[in-house]
Parts: structure tokens; sequence; C-alpha cells
């Protein structure tokens, strides 16, 4: 199964440049995915003329109370997923998680929640969306007979600070010892950028994955973070390696 998270496959959105654009595959990576996972309704994790491209097989899945905003760009069936409640895409259990970040739409009214995913396949899965660090993260991955594998964790944005409902590298360090994963990812840094921005402060973006590493290997020994480079495909340590 091939499942696709908060999508931005255009160049730029607004002011917003997309460093990690990729025009010659982008056709071939959408033919084929099954589903879309949306985390909240903010314009750089939820682009409309992004969902416009996947095609009729591919379902949308975000939290609830988007629904009226996607069900018309979206050429695919749309399933709004309430915090808890889970769906399956294949052999896939997607639930839906709490997530400490606003989840409205500031152009348009559209409230819908902010949310995570947890996915249960061959590896188990989770994806925060933009969040806070919160306590309950521990009782997500509880369950999990042989726990969590990935998490895929925001450490930065793109703009010079942080706003509230953001985890930087020492906020995403310290997730990690309520989640225990055998493999963490840091996402949402140096995909987007403002030039002018960019040129009064080249690189405090794209330090904070390497920040986040050196933490992890001294609050989660046992934890594996692998960084990727954005517009890259990365390959997964196998379990147990």
């Amino acid at each position: 199964m091939r499942l696709v998270t908060d999508p931005l496959l255009r160049r730029r959105i607004g002011p917003l440049h997309s460093v990690g654009y990729w025009p010659g595959g982008r056709q071939a990576a959408v033919g084929g995915v099954d589903a879309v996972l949306l985390s909240h309704l903010h314009r750089d994790h939820t682009d409309l003329p992004s969902i416009r491209r996947f095609g009729a097989h591919t379902r949308v899945i975000a939290p609830r109370g988007a629904g009226r905003l996607l069900r018309g760009p979206a050429r695919g069936p749309v399933e709004e997923l309430p915090v808890g409640a889970s769906t399956s895409v294949g052999s896939i259990r997607v639930q839906a998680t709490d997530a400490v970040h606003d989840g409205r739409r500031h152009l348009g009214g559209v409230t819908a929640d902010a949310v995570g995913y947890l996915l249960r396949g061959s590896r188990s899965v989770y994806f925060a969306g933009d969040t806070d660090v919160f306590d309950a993260m521990a009782e997500l991955v509880r369950d999990l007979p042989h726990g969590l594998d990935v998490a895929l964790l925001p450490v930065s944005g793109w703009g010079l600070t942080l706003g509230p409902g953001h985890m930087d590298a020492e906020a995403a360090a310290r997730a990690l010892r309520l989640l225990r994963p055998r493999v963490a990812i840091p996402v949402h840094w140096g995909t987007l950028r403002i030039p002018v921005i960019w040129r009064a402060r080249p690189g405090h973006n794209v330090e904070a994955p390497h920040r986040f590493a050196e933490l992890a290997a001294r609050v989660a020994p046992g934890t594996t973070v692998v960084v990727p480079v954005p517009g890259q495909p990365l390959e997964l340590p196998h379990p147990g390696s």
C-alpha cells in the first residue's frame, strides 16, 4: 500500500517556495497512491491544487470537519476520521490520534481537528502531523505488541520562530522517550522557505534534524535517527537491524 501525508506538489504556495519539488517524478509519484492522510487544514499541509492531482481511486482521509473543504477538490472519496477512530486502507489500519495544534483554515472559515496518524500493517508508523509534545503520546503506542517501528516527528518549521503547537529538536527528542520507536525520521524542516528570510539566516532550518539526531543519541539510545534529504527517497533499516 502507498500512503502520502500532507502532500504539497507545487513549486510554491503563496510566499513559500518548495525545496523538495520533484517535477520529473510528480505524476508517477501520485499515480499509485492508495490514500492521502491530511493532518490539519493549514495551507502548507492541505494544499487543494495538490489534492486535485490524485486520481479517483485515491482516498483522502482527513480530520473531522474537513469534508466540506475537500469534497470539491478531491476526485476520490473523502473520509473524515475523528480522534480515536480508525479505518482500513487495504491491510493497513489507520487511526487518527490527538495532536496539540490549531486545526482551523484561517481563510474560508472551516474548522477541523488537528490530528496525527498511527498506522498498523507490516510495520507500525506514527505520523505526528504538527503538534507539541504531550504526555499521552505514551498511550498511543502502549497496545502495539512489538512497540513502534517508525516515528515521523516535526523538528522545526519554515519561519524564523516556531509558534505554539509545534516541536523543535529538543521537544521532539523528549517525544522519543514517550514513543520509544525503533526508527525516528525528522520532518517539517528544509522543504519550504521564504527566500528573503533564508538569505537573512541561511541554514537555521536545516540544522534542526541534525540537532535532533544528537539529542536522540543521548536521551533515546535505542532509537535510530535517519535524516532524509528533501526530494530524495529514503530506505528504512530492516526491522531488528
